[in-house]
C-alpha cells in the first residue's frame, strides 16, 4: 500500500511540475521582448525587466535561474541553441550578449556593472559578449571586467575569470589563467 502511495504521489508531483513548466513558459511568451521557437524556461526563473530580454531558439533555462539589471535600460540578448542551467544568476546592467551554442553551467555568476569602490555610487556599464559554442563550468564567477569570452572556449568548473578569454583556449584557476589552446 505504502509503494502505492509513494508512486501516485510522485505521478502528481510530476504532472504539477509539468503544468508549472508550461505556465511560467506561457507567461514569459507574454512579458519577454521575443522568445524564439522550441525554447523553454522552467519555473521559478526570475528576471527583472523581462522586456528588455530576447530569447533566441531552442534554447532552455533552468530552474533557479535569474537575471537582474540595476539599470532599466541593461539588455539581454541569448541566441539560439543555449543552455542556462539551475541557479546561473546573470547581472545584464552593462548589456550582455551570448552567442548561439553556449553552454552556462549550474550555480554560475556573472557581473556586467561596476561601483567602483563606491557601493552608492550610480552603477558603470560594464559590457559583455560570451562567443559561439563556449562552455562555462559550474560555480564560475565572471567578473564586471571581463569584456569578452572568445568563441569555442572553455572555463573550469569553480574559476574566477577577471580577464578577457581568448578564443580557441581553456581556462581555469582562481584568477582564471590560461591553461592550453583547444
Amino acid at each position: 500500500m505504502s509503494k502505492l502511495l509513494f508512486f501516485i504521489g510522485r505521478v502528481f508531483k510530476a504532472i504539477l511540475n509539468r503544468i508549472l513548466n508550461f505556465w511560467s513558459l506561457l507567461k514569459w511568451n507574454f512579458f519577454l521582448k521575443s522568445i524564439g521557437s522550441s525554447s523553454y524556461i522552467n519555473n521559478n526563473v526570475r528576471f527583472m525587466y523581462p522586456e528588455n530580454v530576447t530569447v533566441g531558439n531552442n534554447c532552455l533555462i533552468d530552474v533557479g535561474a535569474s537575471f537582474s539589471s540595476e539599470i532599466k535600460s541593461g539588455v539581454l540578448n541569448i541566441r539560439d541553441n543555449v543552455r542556462i542551467n539551475r541557479n546561473v544568476t546573470i547581472d545584464f546592467s552593462g548589456n550582455v550578449d551570448i552567442a548561439n551554442g553556449v553552454l552556462i553551467s549550474k550555480g554560475t555568476t556573472i557581473f556586467s556593472h561596476s561601483h567602483g569602490y563606491n557601493p552608492l555610487s550610480i552603477p558603470k556599464k560594464k559590457p559583455l559578449k560570451i562567443g559561439e559554442n563556449v562552455w562555462i563550468g559550474a560555480n564560475v564567477i565572471i567578473c564586471e571586467n571581463v569584456n569578452e569570452i572568445g568563441a569555442n572556449s572553455l572555463i573550469a568548473a569553480g574559476s574566477v575569470v577577471t580577464k578577457d578569454v581568448k578564443a580557441n583556449s581553456i581556462y581555469g584557476g582562481n584568477p582564471a589563467l590560461f591553461i592550453k589552446q583547444k
